[in-house]
């Protein structure tokens, strides 16, 4: 894709159909319903797929159609399904499909084909292992990247689509004031949004809190996940006395309002997966220490976060303990993180370069479609 700037013009028509999954919709909903509203103002329409049990409510807005697959939910019917969604997209006409990795990426492949129009591919993750569906990746018009760790391991996974991967940051509406540190002096609150997976990530954490508490730091923490260690966590807690200073609490959405009442937020690991939790912490102005962070590109140690090691609990604790001693240098780091995604990750510079990159899939793929015209046909073997 060039680096160019396209305009969109009444001659270019760009009608985006977006194929969102469970997953992508239980991590991103806040991010897509952006992504609509802004087209709006720019494309001539734009639609959402989403499975029946999805909340439109969370993720519309009234400019967009929405259709429902599967609308039959019994795997006997997956042919039916597939007949009636393109039937539907038929009378929709879009101009390009927009879905994302791994979730409906076969069935953009396929409503491609049927359809006559590109796709493109939003992947929020790291590849760790041998890409899938590596067909249905190559064909598509481009793989959109929203941080440059990512774009770098589609690009080493598939090299023969660098010259189509865009890297198009995921974006946040930054708050005009900064949460971190901006109420009366008194209880810290502190926050961490990440699965219950695993005991152990939570558990040097949980100790250095204590430590923390027992040095006279007046703190709260809240948990938010779900999970299979839920249950051990929850017993450490009581086992570490905590049960008045921390609390466990399930995932929220939209979660916006629920940072906004925090001051710092706790990133305790990188899951290779873009962290739109985190990228709302920064927004609403919180400050950010935990692990490194080597997926979303967001973290710079001692510029918009302080980092730990991560295996060391004497570092949590010291890190912590920094954090919510030094307010002013911590208020800094939320103030440098806001900064930082006005500068890199604002809404409309996501919605310009995603009707850029719509409108060169457009081209790419009429081009691809001439010079396959224009290939000579084999002749067979005398």
């Amino acid at each position: 894709m060039s680096e160019g700037r396209i305009e969109s013009s009444p001659e270019v028509a760009v009608r985006p159909v977006f194929l969102v999954d469970k997953p992508v919709f239980a991590f991103y909903a806040s991010y897509i319903r952006r992504i609509l509203v802004g087209l709006t103002g720019s494309a001539n329409a734009s639609a959402l797929v989403s499975h029946p049990a999805t909340d439109l409510q969370a993720i519309l807005c009234p400019a967009v159609e929405s259709f429902v697959h599967p609308a039959l939910q019994l795997p006997i019917f997956w042919n039916q399904n597939r007949k009636l969604l393109l039937s539907q997209l038929y009378r929709f006409k879009p101009t390009v499909l927009h879905t994302f990795y791994p979730g409906q990426i076969r069935l953009a492949h396929w409503l491609s084909d049927q359809l006559d129009v590109p796709y493109v591919v939003s992947c929020h993750q790291r590849p760790s292992r041998r890409i899938c569906f590596e067909k249905s990746m190559s064909h598509a018009a481009a793989l959109i990247a929203p941080s440059e760790p990512i774009a770098a391991g589609l690009t080493a996974k598939c090299p023969k689509l660098k010259s189509r991967t865009e890297r198009i940051h995921i974006a946040s509406f930054v708050a005009d004031e900064c949460c971190c540190f901006s109420r009366e002096p008194g209880v810290t609150s502190l926050i961490a949004v990440h699965p219950f997976d695993s005991f152990e990530l939570f558990e040097s954490f949980l100790n250095a809190v204590r430590h923390l508490v027992l040095e006279g730091h007046e703190i709260m923490v809240a948990l938010m996940g779900e999970g299979k260690a839920e249950k051990a966590i929850r017993t450490h807690i009581r086992k570490l006395g905590l049960t008045s200073i921390v609390t466990v609490i399930p995932p929220i959405r939209p979660i916006r309002k629920i940072l906004s009442g925090a001051d710092i937020y706790v990133h305790l690991s990188d899951n290779r997966r873009f962290d739109a939790q985190l990228l709302e912490a920064m927004a609403v102005g919180l400050a950010v220490v935990g692990s490194p962070e080597q997926t979303s590109g967001l973290l710079y140690e001692d510029r918009t976060a302080m980092c730990w090691d991560p295996t060391d609990q004497m570092n949590i604790y010291d890190r912590l303990k920094k954090v919510l001693s030094a307010r002013e240098r911590t208020r800094q780091l939320a103030l440098n993180g806001q900064a930082h995604l006005r500068k890199y990750n604002s809404v409309s510079g996501m919605v310009d370069r995603l009707m850029q990159t719509y409108i060169e899939a457009q081209q790419w793929h009429k081009q691809t479609l001439k010079t396959e015209k224009d290939a000579p046909v084999p002749q067979p073997v005398q």
